[in-house]
């Protein structure tokens, strides 16, 4: 059987359980871009990620289209596991966070103060600090 283009089988003709070919382009006979390495070898680096948080300061801040939380060096994830294992956060404080950006998004479409949201977001900036303790010094920018 046929598993990809290059052998014989057009990509559309794939059927939907079937995996798409590692590579884009025209291989291997002309110019492409290849998943697999040529020697064949997998790039671990690729799969292994960064959960560093450089420095030791944290920001509860709203920010349009951006998560709630901010380090030293800007920005940082708002995926649920990246918090968890960056930072240690619990799942119940992960989802108050997220929660509360969602309510600032919410209250800036609707055109509604988002200064009454600042209690809120003052309770969490006591609760990351509990969290994380020492490690960071938390504080919450309007």
């Amino acid at each position: 059987m046929c598993r990809f283009a290059s052998d014989g089988m057009a990509a559309m003709e794939r059927s939907a359980d079937e995996p798409p070919p590692p590579y884009f382009g025209d291989y291997p006979h002309g110019a492409y871009w290849s998943a697999v390495r040529a020697d064949g070898s997998a790039d671990d680096d690729a799969e292994a990620e960064d959960f560093t948080v450089e420095g030791n300061r944290l920001r509860i801040m709203w920010d349009e289209g951006a998560g709630p939380l901010w380090g030293d060096e800007g920005l940082l994830p708002d995926d649920p596991e990246w918090l968890r294992q960056a930072l240690g956060l619990s799942d119940s404080l992960i989802a108050d966070l997220l929660a509360w950006v969602h309510d600032m998004d919410a209250a800036r479409e609707r055109g509604r103060s988002q200064a009454l949201l600042d209690h809120r977001a003052l309770q969490l900036t006591e609760r990351l600090q509990t969290e994380v303790g020492s490690r960071f010094r938390v504080r919450f920018h309007r």
